[in-house]
């Protein structure tokens, strides 16, 4: 009799564990449908951000190899990542510069954008560019290559360093620091204003100022560039600009974002 009932006892037993492992089975094939569906639509996420970089990739090569067909320089140019200007930047400045011919530019920030500038101007065989640079080693990194593409009669390279600004500005949260604005007292006659300092580090809105300090000194018509328009900081202070100074605007969606600005 124990034996009987033992046995029973172990048939529920049995069809219990049965129907659990096949409830269990149905959960886990259920889970394993989701993740693999989940894994299907990353993957197609994934592809498709592949794809976008790909296509960036491939538009900033194009913009270098037109861009070094232009130049009529002899070395070749620094590395164009990282804080350099993007090739897209670069090459639109560079014919901008060339079918416009500015005589007086003005740019924040030196680097690569420093040699395409004043390789135009040669083109032009007109024109001055003034470079405004806060650290040392990058004005003289910058002067070693102008002076050996012998473009020195182009390029007036300014050493100023950051200060404390003190007079209007976007950021009320902590100090504000800027160029010394006694190295651009001389500065007049602007016709295009190129703004890719000082970095976004040194405070927020960092490159508010150079309106405010050099709209009375920018011709008529005069352009304003800002570059890594695509930027939180950059984009408003594009937009501040263009509001209180009466200015079109004009996002164009470059690698990292470019804005003009225009006096009307």
């Amino acid at each position: 009799g124990f034996k009987k009932v033992l046995t029973e006892k172990i048939g529920v037993v049995d069809e219990k564990i049965t129907n659990q492992s096949e409830g269990f089975k149905k959960v886990l094939t259920e889970k394993i449908g989701v993740v693999d569906e989940k894994i299907a639509n990353q993957g197609q996420e994934f592809k498709k951000i592949v794809s976008i970089k790909e296509k960036l990739n491939y538009s900033q090569v194009e913009s270098f190899f037109w861009l070094t067909k232009k130049l009529k320089i002899h070395n070749s140019l620094p590395p164009l990542r990282n804080w350099a200007m993007s090739p897209d930047v670069l090459l639109k400045l560079h014919e901008y510069i060339i079918s416009s011919k500015p005589k007086v530019i003005v740019e924040f920030g030196s680097g690569v954008s420093t040699i395409v500038i004043c390789d135009a101007l040669r083109q032009n065989n007109s024109g001055c560019l003034i470079s405004v640079e806060h650290i040392e080693q990058y004005a003289q990194r910058t002067m070693q290559f102008i002076k050996r593409e012998n473009l020195q009669n182009f390029a007036d390279l300014r050493l100023s360093e950051l200060e404390i600004y003190k007079d209007e500005h976007l950021c009320i949260d902590e100090p504000v620091q800027w160029y010394c604005k006694d190295t651009l007292k001389d500065i007049k006659n602007i016709d295009l204003l190129i703004v890719d300092g000082p970095p976004a580090a040194t405070c927020k809105y960092a490159r508010y100022p150079a309106l405010p300090v050099l709209y009375k000194n920018l011709n008529k018509q005069a352009q304003i560039w800002m570059d890594d328009a695509a930027r939180e900081d950059e984009n408003v202070i594009c937009k501040t600009w263009a509001q209180k100074y009466g200015l079109s605007l004009n996002f164009l969606d470059f690698e990292k974002g470019l804005a003009i600005l225009t006096k009307k």
